[in-house]
Formats: structure tokens, C-alpha cells, sequence
């Protein structure tokens, strides 16, 4: 008879700060006796499972790999056994082989037959679970942190020990984080006659420490304000700290500040920096308290002392390619002609090694599908250092052996969000090269959807297997909801505007987007509601159906006699967008819409169609556009163009076309944390049949020079007017334009607290070309139309925190603006004038 057997045993539990496991017995390290040599090993005649009373025979078999008629497999047996152990269902499992009564006499086949029994006992059935003792968290604050962490009991199943002890531990995490260090919890079980238990959770919060003091022991070689600066999460010194958790210690916290602080050390020069356990006592720290009076007091707390070896400082000595390489990525199409710019004689950095090893990564990547026949490879860094000197020498070189490939990616931490909304989304594949820029496109993709928090590098963890040259990856996403609500708010030509926009997902159970947003400002207001749907007829390709509701009522600069008007348009848009790789992205887009603008009384020649006792225009609008984009993240390219009327059908008969190109990358000169930026726009329309419409000008201001008011990059128009004794007057406003470029160029550098500032220079230039307008045309001041303005000046942004919007403050001189008078007639005079200087704001960042 064979005997495997496997028993859990669930003693009361008690957790303190140190966690204490279930004991498992695991399995007998030698199975079971193989039959001997040259003997058939015997069929299986019939399973049997005693012990059950709540749990069907047929849930246990449908567990089981081993089935009636099939050959004994004692490693079959053993696998079912740690199978139905994992189910958290049996306290104990053993299985029985008996002889058949069915094979005496033996068979025709000569061979014999077995009943395999599993004898089980089952966990009593878990019918109630009570949390006490704890002052800091309600039972319904505990149920819901376990609901979050996907660990809340289950009710009317078995009482699994191991279920029940992470349940525990989540407790004490969470008294953990709220500065209770000395937490506990205790399981109590209380077994019914109906085999059903009742499991109370006793906590004991324990005294509340919080960290008062970290301290650096041994040779850091850095300043103490350097080493807590790299600390995130275990940072008392920060503003509100308390309320933020910024002054409570736990060991997760601990560790992922501990890796901050190595690879600050392995970036700066110190390759041999060692950061050892932390070492954690309580203290006294003398406070000043003023109520009822003041006098001096003590506050007990903690105190971190943290051991930091640094080691001898490294320079680079030379960094190279092998010809190998080199061969490789020419063979591919791929050999760069600009390497990189290293600063060899500069202090070692592991990031700047690891961001060249990428780089050649990515030029063995062939670019043509015939070249795919070529052998892949990975790279491989050797660094060799010189101990009496203290350099450091690193060479690229082709590696032997075949690339680490993709055997499982995981993604822990959803509870709302489906795992294929996420894997859709990471262009990263099972099976596949490890391709780094790949999961970094991805997890930066997956970011933009605002419905995760922000992805740090200690939220990827990639295992590699070096026997197989595989490589496990797992990704910690943390999820902010299906449901948002968040303040939106952008810039246009006419100035910045604040709203909100509220998004459910997955409302039907589709993967489809909801959203209503609402935006406005001084002189615009927009309504929009949409629904959008990625994956469309099982490709990557999205749509999109939207309703909107625009007005818009600019106001130009002050004192002008010109042409307002207030335009009102409602219809729908449909936008249909393709992914064609990692970057770059196809749009297709359909709009309907119908405008309706009021003008005040003016001379008909200055809006066309209109006459003085017609002060309302109603226009419809057909248009069909196609656009190309291409984000990397540090570079950005986008191209749009569209048309209306024709055979689309509308009364608007226009051409649109746009262009822009962004770039950012950091400074090699100055500083390593400032940054270059650098953008190019352009923008057309015009009309190939009929009066192009007056509101589809372009009345570009600030978004594109700085220190401009709306209206200001085009040219001025006369327009004449007839007051009550019968005599005319004339004036001048901005007319708008149909052709507008501009360019900017900004040095970024970061500040504290999530500020940012930028020194700026913008260029840009206004053309409101009288051929593009249809019939009916303005009477134009020309010394106006495609001036060449100029601005420089200083930005500080803030990003809001929580809402990821920032709001921008600049001062800018106008060195390069209009300034003159024209004469429009006899008695009337216009002074045409940029401000000098000026200051600013607004929201949403620029480029």
C-alpha cells in the first residue's frame, strides 16, 4: 500500500511585529516506490473521497489531473495532492492505495487494478469573523482595507489558516503605517457543533511612535540633507508629514527608501556603496509645548539610525563598443552615427551605463522584417576597476548568448481593472525579447490614462532565470477607480481656461469610457460628453462618439472699435485612432456641427454675408480630417489636416492644415537636472469656395508668444461705421489670420515642492493672406499683417498635486512688437501697440 500524506495544522496564531506562519507540514521528500523495472504499473480503477460533509465529490475530482482507467503516477498523485492543499479547503489530505476487488482474478491485459481513497478533513466553514480592540480603526475601515487588498473573508467557505493569517498581517500593516510600530493581532477561533467557526481578529494598536529622528552612521561621504532627500516615504523632516505618513516606519517603506539611497550612491560615483538594515530604538526628544503655558516637555518617538559604507570614489577611465557590436548593428541597418555623449573622467553612474547599454540594445533591433532572420543577441557590460586609482573601465560587447525572453509578465494590485485593459496597453509580449524602452512606452502609456497612480521604478520587479535565459516580470499598478473626478484646463487663443471633467469606466462591462467635461474662462465655455472604446472589432484601434456645445465671445484689446461677435456651435465628432507602433498613432476624425454667430452693427464689407439690419449668420459644417502623431515621450510630432463642404455637403467650404514638432532632452552643459525645450507650430485655413467664415480665423495671442494679447499675432483691419448725425468714423481690430507660425525655446530647471521654472524666447508671426478668404475681403492695415514678433522672459509652474494640472505665472518683454500710429482718416488716428512688458498666466502647459 502507498501512502502519501500531507497535513496543516492551524494553531492560534498570535502576530506581533515579527510574522509568524501557519505550520505546514510540507509533502515526505521521497515519493512514493516506483514499480519495479520491467513491471507495468497498475490502472486506476476507482477514486474515493471520505471525510467530506460539505464540500461534492465531484468539486474535489474536478481539482484532480488522476483519473479512473489511467496509469498510477505517483508524481501525478503528489501534484494532486499539493493541488487540493492549495485550495485552502482540507486541514489534512492522505491517499490510500488499495488492490481492486476488480482485479482478482487479473484481467486479460495482465495488468492490475487499484482504488485510490482520499481520506480529507475538511476546514470547518468560516460563518462569522469579528474585529475588536482597536481604537484607530473601525470594523468597517477594516473591511474595507481588506476588500482593497483583495483579502476579505469568505463567508460561508472553508476557513483556510493561511487566508486568515494575511488577513492579520494586513491589520498590522495598516496600524504600521499610522505610526503604531508595537501593533498586534490575535486570532481566536470559536468551532460550532455544525462544523462552522466564528474567527475574532483581537488587535492591540499599541503605543504610537513615530519616527522623530533618522540618522546616517559610518563613512557616507554625503551630506545628511543630500541621503534624506533621497527618502520618500520615511521623511519626519517633510511638511506635514504626520498627515502625509511621512513619519511612520515600516520595513516595505524602509526598503524601497534603502534602494533610493543606493542607487543615488551608484549614480554619483560610489559603485562599492553598501546600505545596511536599519536600526530602530525608541527615544525621547526634548519638544516646546505652549498650552496652558509654555514649558518644556519630552515626546517619545523613534529613532532610525541607518549604516551607510560609501566606498572609494569612481571616475570613468574610457567607455567603448566592441567591433563585434559594431558589426551587429551595422548588419541590421542600425549602426548610429552619433553615439551618445559620455563624459569620460566624470563620476561613475550606473544609470548613464545602463541607459548606453539600451541604447545599443535597441540598435540591434533590425529595422526591416527580411533582416529578422538574424540572430538575435543582448549586450553585455564588462566594467573593470582599478582599485589604486580609482577608475573605472567599460566596454559593450556582443553577447554569446541568446536574449532573456519574456516567460510571464504579472500585474498585481487590480481589483477594478481587468488584466487584459492592462496587458493591451504594454506593448511588451510573453514569449518575446525583454525589450526595456517597450515596458517603459507601456507603463507611460498606462500612466496617461490618469487611472493609476503615478508607476515608479520599484513597482517593476523583473526576475531572470539564468538556466533557461527567461525572465519573470511583475508590475505593481495601484489603482485610483473607475470613477474621477478631476479640475481639467488648457490654453487657447482665447486665454486659459478651468473646468472639470468626471470619467466612469467599464460601466458596461465593455471596457468603454464615459466622460462629461466641463470647461470656461473669461471669454469661452465648452460642454462635451463622450463615449469611447478601445480594442474596436477585436483590433487596437479606438472610437469615439462626442456631443459638444461651444461659445465663444472674445474680447480684444481694450478700446477697439472692431468686429466682435459671439459664436454658438453644437454637433457631434467621431474620432477613429490606430496605433501603428509603440509611438506613433493614425487618426481619422468626423465631425457635424452648426454654428450660429451674432455680430453687432458694422459695415457689411467687414463680415461677409452680413448687412446692417443682418447681424446673425447660421452656418453648417461638414468636415472629414486625418492626422499622424508620434509621442517618445521626449520628442513630438503631430500633423493634421481636414476639409469641409464639397461632396461632405455644409455651407463651410474650408481647408485646415496644422503642424507642430516638441523636443525636450537634458542639458549635457550645465546642469543634469535642467532641460532643453524646444517647439515649432503651424497652422492654415482657407476657403476654396465661398466667404470663409469669421470666427474661423486664427486670433492667436499668448499661447504661442508670450506677453501677446489674443488677436495680437495677426494684422488689423479698418472698419467703418455710420453714428447718428449721418457721419462716418472709422477704427481698428485685430482681423485675425489664416496663415500663423511660431517657435519657442525654453531652459527648464526643477525647484522644491513640484515647482518648475523656464527661461523663454518665443518667436512667432501672424499672415492673414486676402486670397484664402473667399469674396468678400477686409481692408487690411499692411504694415501689420506678417510682423515678426518677440518675447523673452521667465515662467514658474506648479503642478497641482492630486489634480496633475499645472498653472503657469511668466513676466516677458516684447522686444520684438508693433508700435506706431496709422492714419485712417483725416480726423482719426490708431495707435497700434504691443505691450512692452507684461505679466501672465494660465493653465496647462504649452508644449
Amino acid at each position: 500500500m502507498t501512502c502519501l500524506k500531507i497535513a496543516i495544522c492551524l494553531p492560534t496564531l498570535l502576530l506581533s511585529a515579527t510574522a509568524i506562519l501557519p505550520q505546514i507540514n510540507a509533502l515526505p521528500t521521497e515519493p512514493s516506490a516506483a514499480p519495479p523495472k520491467g513491471e507495468e504499473a497498475p490502472i486506476i480503477d476507482e477514486l474515493r473521497f471520505t471525510g467530506l460533509r460539505r464540500i461534492a465529490s465531484a468539486a474535489v475530482a474536478a481539482q484532480i489531473a488522476s483519473h479512473p482507467g489511467e496509469r498510477l503516477n505517483p508524481e501525478k498523485i503528489e501534484r494532486d495532492v499539493r493541488r487540493l492543499a492549495r485550495l485552502g479547503w482540507f486541514e489534512s489530505i492522505e491517499v490510500e492505495e488499495a488492490p481492486s476487488p476488480a482485479s482478482f482474478p487479473r484481467s486479460h491485459e495482465g495488468s492490475k487494478r487499484v482504488t485510490l481513497t482520499f481520506h480529507m478533513y475538511e476546514f470547518p466553514f468560516l460563518s462569522k469573523v469579528e474585529y475588536v480592540g482597536s481604537r484607530l480603526l473601525s470594523q468597517k475601515q477594516i473591511e474595507k482595507m481588506l476588500e482593497d487588498k483583495k483579502l476579505a473573508p469568505g463567508l460561508g467557505k472553508p476557513a483556510d489558516p493561511a487566508a486568515l493569517h494575511r488577513m492579520a498581517t494586513a491589520i498590522r500593516t495598516g496600524l504600521n503605517e499610522l505610526g503604531h510600530p508595537e501593533a498586534s493581532v490575535r486570532i481566536t477561533r470559536e468551532e460550532a457543533s455544525n462544523a462552522t467557526i466564528t474567527v475574532r481578529f483581537e488587535i492591540n494598536d499599541g503605543p504610537l511612535l513615530r519616527v522623530r529622528r533618522v540618522s546616517f552612521d559610518g563613512h557616507p561621504q554625503v551630506s545628511t540633507k543630500l541621503l534624506r532627500g533621497q527618502m520618500h516615504n520615511i521623511a519626519p523632516w517633510k511638511p506635514l508629514a504626520s498627515w502625509r505618513g511621512k513619519n511612520a516606519f515600516t520595513r516595505e517603506a524602509f526598503e524601497e527608501d534603502r534602494q533610493r539611497i543606493l542607487t543615488y550612491y551608484q549614480n554619483r560615483g560610489f559603485p562599492e556603496a553598501r546600505i545596511g538594515d536599519a536600526q530602530v530604538v525608541r527615544s525621547k526628544e526634548p519638544s516646546r509645548r505652549w498650552i496652558p503655558w509654555p514649558h518644556g516637555s519630552t515626546t517619545e518617538g523613534l529613532a532610525v539610525f541607518i549604516p551607510v559604507e560609501a566606498g572609494p570614489f569612481y571616475r570613468f577611465e574610457s567607455i567603448a563598443a566592441t567591433d563585434a557590436l559594431r558589426q551587429a548593428a551595422k548588419e541590421r541597418g542600425r549602426l548610429p552615427v552619433n553615439l551618445p555623449e559620455v563624459d569620460e573622467g566624470g563620476a561613475f553612474s550606473q544609470q548613464e551605463i545602463d541607459r548606453l547599454r539600451r541604447f545599443w540594445m535597441v540598435h540591434l533591433q533590425s529595422r526591416s522584417s527580411r533582416l529578422d532572420s538574424l540572430p538575435s543577441h543582448s549586450v553585455d557590460v564588462m566594467q573593470t576597476f582599478d582599485p589604486e586609482n580609482h577608475t573605472a573601465r567599460v566596454a559593450f560587447d556582443l553577447s554569446d548568448s541568446p536574449p532573456y525572453l519574456v516567460q510571464r509578465i504579472e500585474f498585481l494590485g487590480l481589483h477594478k481593472f481587468s488584466d487584459r485593459y492592462v496587458r493591451r496597453r504594454i506593448p511588451l509580449r510573453e514569449g518575446h525579447p525583454v525589450d526595456e524602452r517597450a515596458l517603459e512606452a507601456g507603463l507611460l502609456r498606462l500612466a496617461r490614462t490618469g487611472y493609476f497612480k503615478p508607476i515608479h521604478k520599484e513597482d517593476v520587479r523583473v526576475q531572470f532565470n539564468e538556466a533557461a535565459h527567461t525572465a519573470n516580470v511583475s508590475i505593481h499598478l495601484e489603482e485610483i477607480g473607475q470613477q474621477r473626478a478631476s479640475l481639467a484646463g488648457g490654453t487657447g487663443q482665447f486665454g486659459s481656461t478651468l473646468g472639470i471633467a468626471y470619467t466612469v469606466f467599464d460601466l458596461l462591462n465593455r471596457e468603454e469610457l464615459l466622460s462629461a467635461q466641463l470647461d470656461g474662462g473669461p471669454e469661452s465655455f465648452e460642454l462635451m460628453l463622450s463615449l469611447a472604446k478601445e480594442g474596436i472589432f477585436g483590433t487596437r484601434a479606438s472610437l469615439a462618439f462626442s456631443v459638444f456645445n461651444n461659445v465663444i465671445r472674445p474680447r480684444f484689446a481694450s478700446g477697439a472699435q472692431g468686429p466682435f461677435f459671439s459664436s454658438h456651435s453644437e454637433g457631434i465628432n467621431i474620432p477613429w485612432t490606430y496605433p501603428l507602433t509603440n509611438t506613433d498613432t493614425l487618426g481619422v476624425n468626423y465631425t457635424l456641427s452648426r454654428a450660429t454667430t451674432e455680430y453687432p452693427p458694422l459695415s457689411p464689407s467687414d463680415v461677409p454675408g452680413l448687412t446692417l439690419e443682418n447681424v446673425r449668420s447660421n452656418v453648417s459644417s461638414r468636415s472629414l480630417g486625418v492626422g499622424w502623431a508620434r509621442d517618445t515621450g521626449n520628442e513630438r510630432v503631430r500633423l493634421a489636416n481636414s476639409a469641409s463642404g464639397g461632396w461632405l455637403g455644409g455651407g463651410e467650404n474650408l481647408v485646415r492644415s496644422s503642424a507642430e514638432y516638441g523636443r525636450i532632452f537634458r542639458d549635457p552643459l550645465f546642469a543634469p537636472t535642467g532641460a532643453w525645450a524646444f517647439r515649432t507650430t503651424f497652422s492654415g485655413a482657407g476657403s476654396y469656395r465661398g466667404d470663409m467664415p469669421f470666427y474661423e480665423r486664427l486670433f492667436s495671442g499668448d499661447e504661442l508668444v508670450r506677453g501677446l494679447r489674443p488677436g495680437e499675432l495677426g494684422p488689423y483691419a479698418v472698419t467703418a461705421r455710420t453714428v447718428a448725425s449721418g457721419a462716418t468714423t472709422y477704427s481698428a481690430s485685430p482681423a485675425g489670420a489664416n496663415l500663423v507660425t511660431a517657435s519657442s525655446a525654453e531652459y527648464r530647471f526643477p525647484l522644491a515642492g513640484g515647482t518648475e521654472a523656464a527661461a523663454f524666447f518665443d518667436l512667432g508671426s501672424g499672415l492673414l493672406l486676402r486670397n484664402w478668404l473667399g469674396p468678400t475681403k477686409p481692408v487690411l492695415l499692411g504694415a501689420t499683417n506678417g510682423v515678426l514678433h518677440g518675447s523673452t522672459g521667465f515662467e514658474f509652474r506648479w503642478t497641482l498635486p492630486g489634480v496633475q494640472v499645472p498653472v503657469r505665472f511668466y513676466y516677458a518683454l516684447n522686444i520684438l512688437r508693433v508700435n506706431r500710429f496709422f492714419s485712417l482718416s483725416e480726423n482719426s488716428l490708431f495707435h497700434a501697440h504691443n505691450r512692452f512688458s507684461a505679466f501672465g498666466w494660465g493653465i496647462g502647459s504649452l508644449f
